[in-house]
């Protein structure tokens, strides 16, 4: 959020601007809505929570926890434009998915590693890729083991994306 201190005297906030009201010293959206990048961003807040409750609920909060709010205020408001039934809960669900998909996988490449450590280590003769082929083939595993850990580099660089 921006820390404008534009009140009275220069350009409003953007919550002013997009009220289109004058700013004032004691404005609460001053410190946290900009008037160059925020009137947008307010207009989801204002179309979601309405900018009467959203002023109430800053001035109730002690200032050292009021930049928190705006953001959390801000993630939901646009989370519940794009989704209107769910809002943010839509995302979590889809990141607990995730969640669970990796570690099933992790379970899964455990268990592929300690049956690999229960193979002697000259088994016919065949280096380490060797082995874990014969693994994989024996767990019923078609694919090049590589193919499994490059998707799992993919899903965690997509998680680490969002």
């Amino acid at each position: 959020m921006a820390s404008s201190t534009s009140t009275g005297v220069g350009s409003p906030c953007g919550a002013c601007k997009f009220l289109r009201r004058r700013c004032t010293q004691e404005c609460v959206f001053a410190p946290y809505f900009d008037s160059e990048q925020s009137p947008a961003q307010f207009a989801a807040i204002h179309k979601v929570f309405g900018a009467s409750n959203v002023s109430k609920l800053l001035a109730q909060l002690p200032v050292h926890l009021r930049c928190d709010a705006v953001v959390t205020v801000a993630y939901e408001a646009q989370a519940r434009i794009r989704d209107p039934v769910y809002g943010c809960v839509a995302h979590i669900f889809a990141l607990q998915k995730q969640v669970a998909i990796l570690q099933a996988q992790l379970m899964q490449v455990k268990a592929q590693l300690a049956y690999q450590a229960t193979l002697p280590q000259a088994a016919n003769g065949g280096s380490d890729g060797d082995r874990v082929l014969m693994q994989l083939q024996v767990m019923g595993c078609k694919e090049e083991p590589h193919h499994h850990f490059g998707e799992l580099h993919a899903m965690a660089q997509r998680l680490m994306r969002s």
